[in-house]
């Protein structure tokens, strides 16, 4: 049997990271808004990787400071927001995997490692090794390791090399991740 996965578009990556971004500011205390700080920065790197408009990240930076200052105030979540949302083993591979190709994109190490960073942080906070009990360890791992092969390599045709041998891992994680939930 063969799987398909569609691959998250820029837009949708872009709504994603802000509401995890506001779905943390509201569950953390007043004196944690900075731990957000790998999504915030995420944003406009996501923006710059697909050339999103301007108009587009303004919109999420705002919601995101508005969360923000809800935060501070200790007044929880932001009102209207869809917050906590629950992700399955597959929604957090394609997540992962539209930060990956995001950083494939992306010139500047220090761009790369950004959005690297915001993935391990939402890796961590989604908790994609919860839906990893048998098989997925071993793509995970492996597509850990291309994303840190992406960071650090200068050349854009080795990026997108390593970005097509990753793409095998996230269609085995979706595999299983199909068939874990059926």
């Amino acid at each position: 049997m063969t799987h398909t996965r569609l691959a998250m578009n820029s837009e949708i990556l872009l709504e994603k990271v802000t509401l995890e971004a506001l779905s943390a500011l509201a569950l953390g205390p007043p004196d944690h808004i900075h731990d957000i700080a790998p999504l915030e920065t995420a944003l406009p790197l996501i923006a710059k990787a697909w050339g999103l408009p301007e108009e587009t990240l303004a919109g999420k930076t705002n919601r995101l400071e508005r969360g923000k200052k809800l935060a501070a105030e200790n007044k929880g979540g932001a009102p209207g927001e869809p917050l906590l949302e629950c992700y399955d083993g597959v929604m957090i591979a394609d997540l992962l995997w539209a930060l990956f190709r995001s950083a494939v994109r992306l010139e500047k190490k220090e761009d790369r490692q950004a959005i690297y960073d915001a993935a391990i942080l939402l890796d961590e906070g989604l908790n994609l090794q919860s839906f990893l009990l048998r098989k997925g360890e071993r793509p995970v791992k492996a597509l850990w390791t291309m994303f840190r092969k992406v960071v650090r390599e200068d050349d854009p045709a080795e990026r997108d090399n390593a970005c097509g041998k990753a793409s095998a891992f996230v269609t085995l994680l979706h595999a299983h991740g199909l068939a874990k939930s059926a």
